[in-house]
């Protein structure tokens, strides 16, 4: 295919230039980091690669119209003028989402997502002599709109649920990770996916999960059977299996030895559970033990892991846990390379290390602190 077209992939801030490293590697072009966002040009092949192989992508979406409006007519009649037709059927279901910045006539997204609806059901009636019924719950097709200032975009996007639901996580713990965050803290610590790894807070398994998914080569969107692209016009059913099944055939089994603990029996109990629904019982060890009581049979590898947060906990002295988890870093991981997200800065200082790496990430609202620790 020659077609070139302009594509979005949504993340979490302080990955976007992981992200822009993944979409390089799957062909993407003219690469632009953005806020929380990478543009990029690329095949229509991409649309089903992204969504198959990025790990910190939230979503893909595919621009289908740009101009600059300065009236609600104008966003009406740009928005008409795409040709709706061509995507989907007035049989199917569909929702707009909108976000508005600095408009001075389009004060808020509720009256973007009305205007834009009107104009596309207006269309597909004047070609069908029906329209499409808008579901907010689960539609056939998701469109996104965004205003800032004078230009007024629409994309289609062709992920629908966020990417950070692989679909694997059977339960989960209080506060879990997200497993865009998770998939970025790792490829964050430069982890070579040979040296072992270790989480001493393992929770639901997410960080271990996602660490197996890279080093075994698996595609995480593998573990989906449903994408919005699905429901497009224009899907080619064979492409997507033709990718999927190489996929498949890239995944390797030579995993390094993993491992996680967590203090808590219900937490090993629901990380066994999705280890074993992701495909990784043989690769991952767990055991119930505190932080420091546990230290995995190996000589040097990574410890990545998400300890309690001072609002993650009712029971836990949070101070005194992060002085343990220093001195546990100092004393029992000598040759490791320690890595540790949290929101607490108070509680960070009293690791009482100096950390050689820090980048500022977000779990969910609150604004984190990935940190890198080299215990020589």
């Amino acid at each position: 295919m020659n077609e070139t077209l302009p594509y979005i992939a949504t993340t979490l801030s302080g990955l976007e230039e992981i992200l822009e490293n993944e979409l390089q590697q799957l062909g993407a072009t003219r690469t632009l980091k953005l806020k929380r966002a990478v543009s990029f040009d690329g095949n229509p092949d991409m649309v089903y690669l992204t969504n198959l192989w990025c790990r910190t992508a939230l979503q893909i979406l595919v621009n289908v119209k740009s101009a600059e409006i300065y009236s609600p007519q104008d966003l009406y009649d740009c928005a008409f003028s795409v040709p709706w037709e061509n995507y989907f059927n007035p049989s199917d279901t569909f929702m707009i989402n909108a976000v508005v910045n600095d408009n001075h006539f389009i004060n808020n997204s509720l009256f973007a997502s009305l205007k834009t609806k009107d104009a596309l059901v207006d269309r597909l009636r004047s070609k069908f002599g029906t329209r499409p019924s808008v579901d907010k719950e689960n539609p056939d097709i998701v469109i996104n709109v965004h205003v800032s200032k004078n230009i007024y975009s629409i994309s289609m996007n062709s992920t629908g649920v966020p990417l950070f639901k692989r679909g694997y996580k059977i339960a989960a713990v209080q506060s879990p990770l997200n497993e865009v965050l998770a998939a970025g803290m790792i490829l964050l610590s430069g982890w070579d996916m040979k040296t072992p790894l270790f989480d001493p807070f393992c929770g639901s398994g997410t960080i271990l999960i996602e660490a197996a998914m890279i080093a075994s080569n698996l595609a995480p969107g593998l573990y989906r059977d449903n994408f919005t692209f699905f429901n497009w016009k224009d899907f080619d059913k064979n492409k997507w299996k033709e990718l999927t099944d190489d996929a498949k055939s890239k995944m390797s089994f030579e995993l390094p030895p993993i491992y996680g603990a967590d203090i808590s029996a219900r937490a090993i109990a629901i990380a066994e559970k999705n280890i074993e629904n992701a495909g990784f019982s043989d690769f991952i060890t767990l055991k119930k033990a505190a932080f420091g009581d546990f230290i995995p049979p190996i000589e040097n590898g990574y410890i990545i892991t998400n300890p309690p947060y001072g609002i993650r906990t009712d029971d836990t002295n949070i101070l005194e846990l992060y002085e343990k988890i220093g001195s546990n870093f100092k004393h029992k991981f000598k040759g490791f390379s320690c890595w540790i997200i949290s929101s607490d800065n108070e509680a960070i200082h009293k690791i009482g290390l100096h950390a050689s790496t820090k980048k500022q990430l977000f779990n969910g609202s609150l604004e984190c602190k990935l940190m890198g620790y080299k215990m020589y």
